[in-house]
């Protein structure tokens, strides 16, 4: 079980309680970035990613975390999809710019080097990327196989693939007007994919978790040989952006964490990860609207009902399912 590293405020001291919290119900921490282009393209590393990777590193130890890194070169800006923080002479290009391919190579190297991680998505939600860009995807999936070779020779032990919208996966959004199922897609990636890993907010479909099919996450292992992991879920505690929405309660948050958790037990999913631990307080910038009131704990440090929930199951005794 764990949550990401994603603080409730942009300070240091927010940071270091994303670690602790995580640390004070479960056993992994997700740190989520995209690549830092111009530095991995000349070699010539910034004092902040230096300073970035020490922190973590120590953050983890301190909370004894094992540490799960998901290199997340795409986002979605105004309703299209595109790759992410690129340096100014690379603004427009893609998976087929010969700079851009050395850059996810080497932060990905980067990565399994100086974290050793337990886990290393190599791409996130990468099949929202194909529903716009489907060429660009076929050049993603050839430097994935790539990167997760390279990856294996720094770092043998950690465990590669990348993750999957859920929603989209199965053909459920956008909402209103659904594009067809993907799971071909996740073939693609044999045989170089340890685990089927996705994210999840049924939130956005579902107001109500009872409207949430009974087979929701058991259909997973009819589709995958492959360990599976939920690897950011989110369900939203009230109306808003993060929800479909009228009918979002923070009882009904709870009762979806619980469900969620107890499928991942009797279907014996490698990990749960729920991505907002509390609620941030900069929701309304560009990107995290929809995380608003997903978070486990609420902007002012208060528990909520899925707290609760979670900080219970993290602390069972774990029994083989």
């Amino acid at each position: 079980m764990g949550l990401s590293s994603l603080p409730s405020q942009l300070t240091e001291d927010s940071y270091e309680d994303a670690f602790e919290r995580a640390g004070s119900a479960g056993d992994l921490i997700l740190i989520q970035r995209t690549p830092p282009w111009d530095e991995m393209i000349t070699g010539d590393l910034s004092d902040d990613t230096v300073r970035a990777t020490e922190r973590e590193n120590q953050l983890a130890r301190e909370h004894d975390l094992e540490i799960f890194v998901a290199i997340d070169p795409t986002e979605e800006v105004d309703g299209s999809s595109q790759l992410a923080g690129l340096p100014e002479h690379l603004r427009g290009a893609g998976f087929e710019n010969a700079d851009v391919q050395q850059a996810f190579i080497a932060y990905a190297q980067y990565v399994a080097r100086n974290y050793k991680p337990k886990y290393l998505a190599l791409g996130v939600e990468i099949n929202s990327y194909q529903q716009q860009h489907r060429e660009d995807f076929e050049r993603f999936v050839i430097l994935y196989h790539r990167a997760y070779q390279e990856v294996k020779q720094l770092s043998p032990d950690t465990l590669v693939f990348p993750t999957f919208q859920y929603e989209e996966l199965q053909g459920l959004l956008p909402a209103g007007d659904p594009l067809p199922p993907q799971w071909n897609l996740i073939s693609r990636f044999e045989p170089r994919l340890d685990l089927l890993a996705i994210s999840s907010y049924p939130s956005l479909l579902y107001a109500d978790p009872q409207l949430i099919p009974a087979s929701y996450y058991a259909q997973l292992p009819s589709h995958t040989d492959r360990p599976i992991a939920l690897t950011g879920l989110g369900y939203a505690s009230e109306p808003g952006p993060g929800g479909s929405a009228t009918l979002a309660t923070e009882e009904g948050q709870a009762q979806y964490l619980r469900r969620a958790l107890d499928n991942a037990q009797q279907l014996g999913f490698r990990m749960v990860v729920w991505f907002v631990g509390r609620d941030p307080t900069f929701a309304g910038k560009p990107g995290f609207d929809a995380f608003r009131r997903t978070g486990l704990v609420r902007e002012n440090g208060s528990p909520k009902a899925a707290w609760l929930v979670w900080e219970a199951t993290a602390q069972r005794p774990i029994s083989t399912p």
